[in-house]
């Protein structure tokens, strides 16, 4: 561990406080914050130093040979290892900066509030939420609960009893407490949900940031506290930048209770966690007190029973009543009532009856109006007393009818910004296979004994389509044999030995191919040039996988090298190149994003992520390789196939060497992304025939139908019954 001064000792120990009393349960290294610090003018100097060293290195090699300088640099390399310098280099792979306070903090809670209301907008949209007309009128009352009763003799006037969801939204935002929703399935809570964010991100400058979290993702092997903090760290990754927000930044707004929690979904929850999450609300005083809670009411009150939530403003969302389902109808079919007239008229003569009993949910009501928008289309089938004779038959058929309708919309070619328009054709029987196959997926780990999962990410298709293991394995076997034979091919084919060169990069492809496809893939990764990040202590699983990509860099540069040239030119490429593929994953840093958090953002970014670790090993091998081709071409143990002037044999050197590290590196980084475990487990699932082969676009465009949600970088089925509905259709 680093040696640290008085005062830096003393910071962090208040941080490690800090965080021992708000959790007992520390934050695991697997959901490790990206700290980093700034660079101080001693390390720019330091770093100007040693390039000038460098650049002297160098031209010492073109004027005295490579001999003496390697001797003399080799002399020099283990003083400067035994040197203070050696602090340097520990810092890019540790973390150490302090908690975010003051001016951090705040720039923290805007950045959030204004990527919490971007992303929101967006999802609204789809849900059919920014226009009036497309609201449907929820009405809610209050239940009285002398056990968790909220106070309100404090408050400047009585709270209501009872209401539009305008008006809930409006007094809630005006005067925030401890909310919770009760409603049946489809009632409208996720979208109350929604409607409370985006009216609670209005203040430029917030001093409390509104967080909407599902919690059907909360994992019981961490603390509830922790599911937090992990969960807004992999949907805004920004925070990570600790330069801007400081160390911990989300974990310091929980404390600094600077967010304001959405909990949806407690109903979702299997009965002994559900009880854990009151528990957690209720005794944990480092949480906020004023939240938004929701879940349904029967599973509310099993679960409040015996422990319930003081402090609490209870409200229940009420039925449409059959008016209100005739008014929404007429306002978006004005001009073709006559096909609607039937069931109007029954809506308005039996007002109990098993239509309007399935209708008074908003969610049926808004299938109703999806599934029969076309005027081919006949809603008078729903009257029919033997095919429909029930309110559940109703619901049933209202699903089953949602997919094939909203995918009959027709492209448009590109993306024109439009949230409610796919920009590709997908036969209806190929999404609904998708669809289908994924809500099975899903819904199989709850029918094993599991809790139902709801997080369909692009990045963990491998566990949740039950991919075989072997797979990623002898898939970068494959490639990797196959590129790096050519490789070998063509670099020991300049030096007339091709079958060798051949044999040579088979079998490095062969032996490291294999260990790169046992490594797990991490989630998604944004990168970008950083100064280097300080620690205090090493991170296990980075630090070895990073000495593992800088072992191969090692191993095949050098031998690469030695088996062409003498073995010190050999032991300088093989350094070179492990420096290289070392560090290709440490010189990045999370930065704040122009675009909203979403899926195929994330999606672009870790791809991104693979073509920056190409662009960094060409750059680096095109350096190596020109100064081999300059300065040791002379020495090489085999004569060139070719003869070419000085100046033509660096332009092939570097370009050899460009193709070498940029491809090397690039499989290495690609084995080991989600982006590359994404891209072979899309392949398996086409080629069996569950998805289509642009699965991004797919899952984009279901979302852009309202299908599917969007929570950050994750998908979720837009209504647990849909999900449910489709996996029951296998």
């Amino acid at each position: 561990m680093l040696r640290r001064s008085g005062p830096a000792r003393v910071g962090i120990c208040q941080a490690a406080l800090r965080l021992s009393v708000i959790d007992r349960h520390p934050i695991d290294d697997t959901t490790e914050l990206g700290f980093h610090a700034v660079m101080t003018n001693r390390e720019r100097g330091v770093l100007a130093l040693w390039l000038t060293g460098c650049a002297v290195a160098v031209g010492a090699v073109i004027h005295f040979g490579f001999e003496p300088v390697t001797a003399v640099l080799g002399i020099g390399g283990v003083l400067l290892v035994a040197s203070p310098a050696k602090s340097f280099l520990t810092r890019t792979w540790a973390w150490n900066a302090e908690p975010s306070e003051g001016t951090q903090l705040d720039a923290a809670a805007v950045a959030l509030n204004h990527a919490v209301k971007r992303h929101w907008t967006s999802e609204a949209g789809r849900r059919k939420q920014h226009l009036s007309i497309d609201r449907i009128p929820v009405r809610w009352d209050t239940l009285h609960d002398q056990r968790s009763r909220a106070t309100t003799v404090e408050a400047p006037r009585p709270l209501p009893e009872h209401g539009s969801l305008d008006a809930l939204v409006e007094d809630y935002a005006a005067r925030p407490s401890r909310l919770i929703v009760v409603g049946d399935a489809g009632s409208g809570k996720t979208g109350l949900c929604v409607d409370l964010t985006l009216a609670l991100c209005r203040p430029a400058d917030p001093q409390r940031v509104p967080v909407l979290l599902q919690l059907s993702t909360w994992e019981p092997e961490i603390s509830f506290q922790n599911w937090i903090v992990q969960r807004l760290t992999e949907d805004y990754r920004f925070l990570e930048d600790t330069t801007k927000y400081g160390a911990g930044a989300v974990m310091e707004l929980l404390s600094h209770r600077r967010l304001l929690l959405v909990l949806d979904g407690l109903d979702e929850l299997p009965p002994e966690l559900r009880v854990q999450v009151i528990r957690t609300l209720r005794d944990n005083t480092h949480l906020p007190a004023d939240l938004v809670l929701t879940c349904r009411p029967d599973e509310y009150a099993a679960t409040t029973a015996e422990e319930p939530l003081p402090d609490s403003r209870l409200v229940r969302l009420l039925p449409v009543p059959a008016i209100d389902m005739v008014a929404y109808l007429v306002a978006h079919f004005p001009d073709d009532l006559d096909r609607w007239a039937s069931v109007t008229r029954t809506l308005r003569e039996d007002p109990a009856g098993p239509l309007a009993d399935a209708l008074s949910s908003p969610l049926m009501l808004f299938l109703t109006r999806a599934s029969y928008r076309s005027r081919s289309s006949t809603p008078e089938d729903l009257l029919d007393p033997v095919r429909f004779g029930t309110r559940e038959q109703i619901e049933d058929h209202l699903l089953d009818a949602f997919i094939p309708v909203v995918f009959d919309s027709p492209p448009l070619g590109s993306d024109d910004g439009n949230p409610g328009r796919p920009t590709r054709e997908w036969p209806e029987e190929q999404a609904l296979r998708a669809l289908t196959f994924f809500a099975n997926r899903l819904e199989s780990q709850f029918r094993d004994g599991g809790r139902r999962p709801v997080d369909l990410s692009w990045w963990n298709l491998r566990d949740l389509a039950a991919i075989p293991r072997r797979l990623f394995v002898v898939v970068p076997t494959v490639i990797g044999a196959v590129s790096c034979c050519l490789l070998g091919l063509l670099i020991f084919g300049l030096f007339g030995r091709p079958g060798f060169g051949a044999l040579f990069g088979a079998a490095v492809g062969l032996v490291f191919s294999p260990l790169l496809g046992l490594v797990r893939a991490e989630p998604p990764r944004r990168f970008a040039p950083r100064r280097a990040r300080q620690h205090n202590r090493l991170v296990l699983r980075p630090l070895v996988i990073d000495l593992g990509f800088g072992l191969i860099g090692l191993v095949t540069g050098g031998l690469l090298a030695g088996l062409l040239y003498p073995v010190t030119y050999g032991v300088a490429a093989g350094l070179a190149f492990g420096l290289v593929f070392a560090s290709a994953r440490r010189f990045t840093r999370p930065t704040e994003p122009k675009h909203t958090v979403t899926p195929l953002r994330s999606l672009r970014d870790d791809r991104n992520a693979v073509l920056y670790a190409w662009l960094f090993g060409s750059l680096a091998g095109g350096c190596v390789g020109g100064f081999l081709a300059t300065a040791g071409i002379d020495r090489a143990r085999y004569d060139l196939v070719i003869s070419a002037s000085p100046a033509v044999q660096g332009v092939m050197g570097a370009s050899v060497g460009a193709l070498l590290c940029g491809v090397g590196l690039g499989l290495v980084v690609l084995s080991t992304s989600a982006w590359g475990h994404y891209t072979t487990a899309r392949g398996w699932l086409a080629w069996r025939g569950h998805t289509p082969w642009s699965l991004a676009s797919f899952l984009h465009d279901a979302h852009k139908l309202g299908v599917l949600r969007s929570t950050g970088a994750h998908y979720q089925f837009r209504h647990a019954s849909l999900q449910r509905r489709l996996a029951a259709q296998r």
